[in-house]
């Protein structure tokens, strides 16, 4: 700030006040405090801790002061133990941890803002804290174990692969750890018992970035006991438990008797379960002022002391039912009280109002937003005014002050401020949108694509070709012959067992059907297997004979073959402003050639919410009106057609295109001339809902129909759509396409492309599956609210929906709520959504009209009542809704206290939580199949025969008969040639002993086609499991010598009991240089020798040899050079 302000602060008399400890401020705005406080702690540089009532208040506070003063901490915590128990924020988490550590380890004076429930939690003790800080360095003595056990002491939890903070991952010689201190995860590596390497790597992609010196780890759980206090847990909750059962009856003595310990095996085994939380009540636990030594303010004292009461009263009433329910024993303080800790320390406090006898005013008030246009304010301006603005604002003002100076003052406000000597001014108030300024957050986790649609795990079924279905119960290791391998363990009826070597696991594959219908597992040896595949069998070619009469009607319309791309076409789609993804110029690729073929286009285009598949739709739309067709855009809701209507304007607007826009807000003038445009051709594209199928719109030319989010769709219109099928080009767009166009796209009745590609710094959304009450509604809002963000409150009743309303607002009297549901006036609707995407509205209170497609970047939290009453892709699409930038967003599903709810409802809530991966869509669908029962595709009559072998093999006897009734030849996968020798391999316990791993790595070798892409594949197990044991090296060492049989001029490669024997095919045999390829063998080992058998050369590599194998892979390579060749004549 300017001298000239800082000096006018200094002497501001409420900034002596708090310098001096006084008590007599009172009803101060949110900037004056902040600027009182900054000035005091400019003066005399002494930590303060300034209390307030909530989150919310103290976060408006931070976003003020952290401007001013760089050292700013903000520890803010739960008021509900409810929430932090079902719904815990992984942000706050990181955040509260991170103002502890920095407690700790910098000692530095500093002011601290928290609410009342972060003042008031209980703490670990602050010497255990600092001692669960430690440092690691190359060359350090330490194992893997000791290392480990401390990660487990310090409450890191233990995943298959790091990819969030407050994690560690062990494999092989490596352990990954994702610490709070940096944005990337570090990987150290050991050799024996001294760690070789720390390295940073991408959590990404796993690989390594770069090498570092050293690390600080620091605890990743403030839920952290000493051996003492675990002592005390222990006696004080059997104490405890041995009085609560007394009065119950045995059933639920047992219930609470497990429960207590559960609770007790987690305080022991250094779990994190925020419910151990309420454990630190039969202890002594620590307080916030143990870490910090200042002065604490209490802002305001009697906001402050209501807050106590309430987060008492409420997290009583929490532990009551719990108690109630068996689930927890009868501990009911669960945060210190502020008269306790004031006998420690005394506490300043600022009041809610002016003093009585002798208030004292700091004289600063805020300024109003400039509503007149901003030349009539620079010309009325006082002379003494300010401006905080950046530099291209400055220019601004400048160009528009029309001589008079603009003074701008250093460092950036939060808002302006007037006193009664100065104004102060920031773009806040003098421009419509005001610059965001970011707070500090630590990445949490960006999204990760779905690399498979069905993981197998232990206890899944799963359908063997040959032998049916049986179970399948993990990865186990057999020795057979002196030589151990990885097999899949497959259970079947009677319990007979099947035991598949890993190297061949593409035999088997997980079983999918309706979910409810028993399995029945197949017998191994029965011939049972055989006639169902073949009962099956019959009704696939019934099945079959439909679809393809169907659809050969369809090719039989001759439609519209559009022309190839020409330099307008690659204009436009250069004229994207962003980097379109690799999956988006596939899709694209796709659909146009498909478009340029004579026959119907019927596409379906399936990318997860916000993965670009409107910009792969507007450059195939380019395409038809190119060709002097007309498209239309089908939507299913007014507010998406309005959303679709203006990204097509924006990126058409340099193309001259004529594009209009129909729904139940086109006014009826308006209307007829589109109508009149679309039958004469003057308009080229038009957006609508279903309006656009009915009978009054005709088309002159309509030549390409794309529809958004099909599944919405009724019946009727999906008829109308269908006919419209037959004759023109349809794209379909959607995030969950339903079940049964699921199906007919993986069969390849109709095409499909996938958008997989995630855009940058995007997270999964967190969700979470909670009974609804008043406060935690209540505190989820306040969180959001909290951090400057929006929220969406679905209530799917309309004759209640104002009344939620009234009572929300009531809750939040600062955060501006409005109301949208479908029987509102059309404008009014429109209005409030503009108003909610500009953040005029701080929480919509709405009913699924927002469902499809509104994209409001500011909106991150999303709350569900009665969630059990929706279907599961309509749950995904609501929950779409958030999470559309790169803040981690929050679902919370509510369902009524104590309702029992139906099997269906409790699977769907479990799968859209289960499902927190980006670009789950697809994966929502396959699994909406399973619980709707995949049907019939062709009537409404549930196909048992899918359950008798299950969705997999279906499709792929489906596909075949389609093939086949179409004259087209059947494809027969030709097994890959491989070598007829066994050089062993396995995957050692002490490597990974996650199954998903092994299973994983076998793919991943397998998969690798060319000796180049096995090297990349070898390098990256090395980064990421250090080094590769020799009996994993085995695994590559086989499919190395599987390559080499692949290539041309290799016939063969055996073992006999005395050689490895290398046969080359005749054509190679006689185009070899004899005599050179004698000398290089010859310089190569004396242990090989050189035959001609039958016109075909033979190398024989001695078994007996000591690196038989590690020479038949240097022959390998050597046998495919080209100067092996004679010389041409």
């Amino acid at each position: 700030m300017t001298q000239e302000i800082r000096d006018w602060l200094k002497e501001n008399p409420a900034v002596k006040e708090i310098m001096e400890g006084g008590n007599r401020l009172g009803s101060l705005f949110p900037m004056e405090e902040a600027l009182v406080l900054a000035s005091a702690f400019s003066a005399d540089q002494k930590t303060r801790i300034i209390v307030k009532k909530d989150r919310y208040a103290a976060q408006q506070l931070y976003a003020r002061l952290s401007p001013l003063v760089q050292d700013t901490l903000l520890f803010t915590s739960d008021e509900s133990l409810r929430v932090q128990e079902i719904a815990s924020s992984p942000e706050e988490k990181e955040e509260q941890l991170d103002v502890l550590r920095q407690l700790v380890t910098e000692n530095k004076p500093r002011l601290i803002i928290t609410n009342t429930a972060g003042f008031l939690r209980f703490l670990p003790s602050r010497d255990l804290f600092a001692s669960l800080i430690f440092e690691l360095k190359p060359g350090m003595t330490m194992d893997m174990a000791t290392l480990k056990k401390n990660l487990n002491r310090a409450g890191y939890a233990k995943v298959n692969y790091v990819d969030r903070p407050l994690t560690y991952a062990s494999r092989g010689g490596i352990v990954d750890i994702f610490t709070l201190e940096y944005d990337h995860p570090v990987r150290i590596e050991f050799f024996d018992t001294e760690i070789d390497s720390i390295r940073f790597f991408d959590e990404n992609t796993q690989r390594t970035i770069r090498t570092v010196d050293s690390v600080q780890i620091v605890p990743a759980t403030d839920l952290l006991f000493t051996e003492e206090q675990t002592a005390q847990i222990e006696a004080g909750a059997r104490q405890k438990l041995e009085s609560a059962i007394q009065g119950l009856d045995p059933e639920a003595a047992q219930v609470l008797t497990d429960q207590v310990e559960q609770d007790l095996r987690g305080v022991q085994s250094y779990d994190t379960s925020p419910s151990l939380y309420r454990m630190f009540a039969l202890t002594s636990p620590g307080c916030l002022l143990d870490y910090v030594q200042g002065d604490v303010i209490l802002s305001s004292e009697e906001q402050v002391y209501e807050a106590e009461k309430k987060i008492r009263t409420d997290n009583i009433s929490f532990v009551q039912e719990l108690v109630t329910d068996h689930k927890s024993l009868p501990v009911y303080t669960l945060f210190h009280d502020l008269i306790s800790l004031q006998k420690d320390r005394k506490f300043q406090v600022i009041h809610e109002f002016d003093d009585l006898h002798h208030p004292i005013y700091s004289e600063i008030r805020p300024v109003d937003p400039v509503q007149e246009p901003l030349d009539i304010f620079l010309k009325n301006m006082r002379l003494q005014t300010y401006f905080a603005v950046s530099d291209a604002e400055a220019k601004l003002l400048k160009d528009r002050a029309e001589g008079k100076k603009i003074r701008r003052v250093e460092g950036w406000y939060y808002e302006g401020f007037r006193s009664p000597e100065f104004d102060v001014y920031t773009s806040r108030e003098l421009f419509a949108k005001p610059v965001r300024h970011q707070r500090y957050q630590k990445t949490f986790k960006e999204g990760q694509m779905l690399s498979n649609v069905l993981e197998l795990e232990p206890g899944d079924y799963v359908v063997h070709s040959q032998y049916g279905i049986g179970q399948y119960m993990g990865t186990v290791q057999r020795n057979q012959k002196g030589r151990t391998q990885d097999y899949l363990h497959v259970v079947y009826r009677g319990g007979d067992e099947l035991f598949v070597p890993l190297s061949q696991f593409q035999l088997v594959r997980k079983y999918i059907s309706k979910e409810g219908s028993g399995v029945r597992l197949s017998q191994l040896g029965s011939g049972q297997w055989q006639k169902t595949r073949e009962r099956v069998s019959q009704k696939v070619e019934e099945i079959a004979g439909r679809l393809v009469e169907l659809y050969a009607e369809r090719n039989e319309e001759i439609g519209f073959a559009f022309p190839e791309d020409d330099a307008l076409q690659r204009e436009f789609d250069e004229a994207f402003p962003y980097v379109p993804t690799p999956d988006q110029l596939q899709a694209t690729e796709e659909i146009k050639a498909e478009m340029e073929k004579a026959k119907p286009m019927d596409h379906l285009l399936c990318g997860d919410v916000g993965f670009g598949k409107t910009e792969v739709a507007m450059r195939c739309a380019f395409k038809a009106i190119e060709s002097g067709k007309q498209v239309a855009f089908l939507c299913p809701t007014t507010v998406l057609a309005l959303q679709h209507y203006k990204t097509l304007e924006k990126r058409f607007a340099y193309t001259g295109a004529s594009i209009e826009m129909v729904s139940r807000f086109t006014p009826a003038r308006k209307m007829k001339e589109i109508r009149e445009g679309l039958k004469n051709g003057t308009v080229d594209i038009v957006v609508g809902t279903h309006k656009l199928l009915s009978k009054t719109i005709r088309y002159k030319d309509l030549g390409f129909l794309i529809i958004d989010e099909e599944q919405r769709f009724g019946v009727e219109h999906k008829e109308k759509i269908k006919e419209m099928k037959n004759t023109i080009d349809v794209l379909s767009l959607s995030a969950t396409p339903i079940p049964r166009t699921l199906q007919m796209s993986l069969i390849g009745v109709r095409t499909i492309s996938q958008l997989n590609t995630p855009p940058a710094h995007r997270h999964p959304i967190q969700t979470y599956v909670m009974e609804k009450r008043s406060t935690v509604v209540q505190e989820v809002i306040a969180r959001e609210l909290a951090r400057d963000g929006q929220v969406f409150y679905l209530y799917n009743h309309v004759s209640n929906i104002n009344a939620v309303a009234a009572h929300i607002q009531a809750q939040f009297p600062d955060a501006p709520v409005a109301v949208a549901h479908g029987r509102m006036n059309r404008d009014d609707i429109e209005q409030i959504m503009l108003d909610f995407a500009q953040g005029k509205y701080k929480i919509l209170v709405c009913t699924t009209i927002i469902e499809t497609g509104l994209d409001i970047e500011n909106a991150n939290t999303m709350i569900i009542e009665d969630a059990d009453h929706f279907g599961l892709s309509q749950l995904y699409q609501i929950r779409g809704r958030v999470g559309r930038r790169d803040r981690i967003a929050y679902c919370y599903l509510m369902v009524q206290p104590h309702k029992q709810l139906t099997e269906q409802a409790a699977k769907r809530l479990r799968s859209i939580r289960e499902f927190t991966q980006l670009g789950s869509g697809y994966k929502i669908a396959m699994r909406d199949l399973t619980i709707r029962g995949a049907g019939d595709m062709l009537g409404p009559q549930q196909a048992g025969f899918i359950d008798q072998v299950g969705l997999d093999l279906y499709l792929e006897m489906l596909s075949e008969a389609i093939a086949r009734k179409q004259g087209k030849p059947v494809e027969k996968k030709e097994p890959e040639k491989t070598s007829s020798i066994q050089v062993g391999g396995y995957i050692p316990a002490g490597f990974t002993d996650n199954d998903g791993d092994k299973l994983a790595l076998y793919q991943e070798i397998r998969d690798a086609k060319t000796p180049v892409q096995l090297a990349a594949c070898e390098s990256r197990v090395k980064d990421l499991f250090g080094r590769i044991p020799k009996d994993v090296l085995e695994l590559f060492e086989q499919r190395r010598l599987d390559l080499f049989v692949m290539q041309p001029g290799v016939a063969g490669l055996k073992e006999t009991p005395a050689a490895y024997v290398v046969t080359m095919d005749a054509e190679w045999s006689r185009t070899v240089d004899g005599r050179k390829l004698f000398d290089e063998v010859s310089a190569l080992s004396r242990q090989v020798k050189l035959r001609m058998k039958s016109g075909q050369i033979e190398i024989l590599v001695d078994r007996k040899s000591r690196r038989a194998v590690e020479l038949l892979l240097k022959l390998s390579e050597l046998l495919l050079r080209e100067d092996l060749k004679k010389a041409a004549v």
